[in-house]
């Protein structure tokens, strides 16, 4: 029997599988979603992103279902299958996880992306949808993390300076201020993006975008 612990931390999660569910549960329980809900979620993530003939996974594709009482039978039996993947009675399987982070709301997509990046020695940069509202949006994230980072900061140096002292407010200023390099760097690279496409004047200078870019 698999039997793994439920980690409540991220701090705690020794495993991919763990800062899946982490993040899962920390989103249930932001959004007061019942178990049933995120499974309908986690469905219908997995159903757009998998072409039927290539699902591993036996999704019962609740959208399809019109039938009231098929619906409820069906939603129970993946309700519980879910259940056996978080309990660590079964191993959760590797083709669940890209619907796993799609069927979170951002903050908590972005920010499990990030982890799961982070595990394989990479810096997680979540790239924003084209046009004009993945501009607004990729802006807007990158102000509201400036905002949670000065209000970290502030509680930090009341005292003047940073120090042990301060390591329950660091805790909260890491991720922040991980999340806000993130959404700088989705903006940095709309622009350069941009940048590539721009014709070059003679009085511009050359296109440094790819060589920023390589560095």
């Amino acid at each position: 029997m698999l039997k793994n612990p439920r980690p409540t931390e991220l701090d705690h999660a020794p495993t991919r599988t763990a800062v899946l569910i982490v993040h899962a549960e920390q989103y249930r329980a932001r959004h007061g979603l019942s178990h049933e809900h995120w499974c309908e979620a986690l469905d219908a993530a997995y159903c757009d992103l998998v072409p039927q003939a290539h699902r591993a996974v036996k999704a019962p594709d609740l959208r399809q279902i019109t039938d009231a009482k098929t619906y409820v039978a069906r939603l129970r039996s993946w309700d519980q299958q879910v259940r056996r993947w978080v309990d660590g009675d079964v191993r959760m399987p590797v083709d669940i996880e890209e619907a796993w982070c799609e069927a979170l709301a951002d903050p908590f997509r972005s920010a499990c992306k990030r982890e799961l990046a982070r595990r394989m020695g990479l810096w997680g940069a979540v790239k924003a949808p084209d046009g004009a509202i993945g501009d607004h949006e990729c802006w807007a994230r990158s102000l509201q993390s400036f905002g949670e980072i000065t209000q970290s900061m502030g509680r930090i140096l009341a005292d003047g300076c940073i120090g042990p002292q301060d390591e329950a407010y660091l805790r909260e200023l890491v991720p922040e201020a991980d999340a806000m390099r993130s959404h700088l760097t989705s903006l940095m690279e709309r622009a350069r993006t941009v940048l590539d496409t721009c014709p070059v004047h003679p009085t511009a200078g050359p296109n440094v975008s790819p060589l920023r870019r390589a560095e």
